[in-house]
């Protein structure tokens, strides 16, 4: 009796936690409506690159409005380096609110494209790629960025990592320095590189070259965001969600088998019981 409620407890729960997308509901869409993205275009965008921030990864923010265009909602999609864990994937209110979205991805060979619904121009997408290894004291980055719209003005800045040195940007031989030094964050402390690229075709790809030097494995803040003066536990929450969307994907791979399985013992379990009562 007590295995039974258990498990309709979880069905309940995995159903609940498949269909929410976490953050404000007011705004969802769902991916099957939506116009058209053939003619889209990017006014401005803000791409937020953060070595080793809060994970032993790269944190990545694509913040940025689409150009008018006749009506909402639109489709749209962002291309973001494959493997990469999803935190937000959001549209912005004229008021800057945060409405999430419902979001799919799919495979495109070295990046993931993240297709979602927009109820206004505006957009949110946070992530975190794979993680970097924190062993290797000489870190080696190189950040694609390509445009699956074309973008009139991008703004590039990129965080250097606290407690490492000797740190280095190539960037594109387009992208122009907004600031020829490193500018100081008044909050954390730490180091901003700021590059600028215009009128960037779709489909283009422009990279950035990061180096430097860490020696310890610890990212520059922990999951409260201060900062970092003791080791992390071996796993990191983002981690538990890399194992989580793996997990995912082997239950939704065999989840119609799973979901016809559990059906059918429940109800074989419900006639026991029911055959039991005088």
């Amino acid at each position: 009796m007590k295995t039974v409620s258990n498990l309709r407890g979880f069905a309940i729960v995995f159903l609940l936690v498949s269909l929410n997308s976490g953050c404000d509901k007011g705004a969802e869409n769902t991916l099957g409506i939506g116009g058209a993205t053939k003619d889209l275009s990017i006014g401005r965008m803000k791409v937020s690159i953060m070595p080793e921030y809060d994970d032993p990864s790269v944190l990545a923010i694509y913040d940025g409005r689409f150009e008018e265009v006749s009506s909402y909602p639109i489709k749209t999609s962002f291309l973001i380096p494959k493997g990469s864990v999803i935190s937000d994937a959001c549209s912005l209110s004229h008021e800057g609110q945060h409405f999430c979205q419902l979001y799919k991805t799919v495979n495109k060979g070295n990046y993931d494209e993240v297709s979602l619904i927009l109820p206004y121009p505006n957009f949110y997408l946070s992530f975190h790629t794979p993680q970097l290894d924190v062993k290797t004291e000489k870190k080696a980055i190189d950040y694609q960025i390509k445009a699956n719209h074309p973008i009139r003005a991008m703004e590039i800045d990129i965080q250097q990592p606290l407690r490492s040195t000797a740190f280095n940007i190539l960037p594109p031989e387009t992208a122009a320095v907004s600031q020829k030094e490193g500018s100081i964050s008044v909050i954390k402390g730490f180091n901003h590189f700021i590059y600028r690229l215009e009128s960037i075709a779709i489909n283009h790809e422009n990279t950035f070259k990061i180096n430097y030097i860490k020696s310890d494995p610890n990212p520059s803040v922990d999951i409260k965001y201060t900062s970092m003066k003791e080791s992390q536990a071996k796993e990191t929450p983002y981690e538990t969600q890399r194992n989580i969307k793996t997990m995912i994907y082997v239950l939704f791979g065999t989840g119609t088998f799973g979901i016809v399985v559990l059906v059918a013992w429940y109800f074989r379990s419900w006639k026991k019981r029911r055959g039991k009562q005088p």
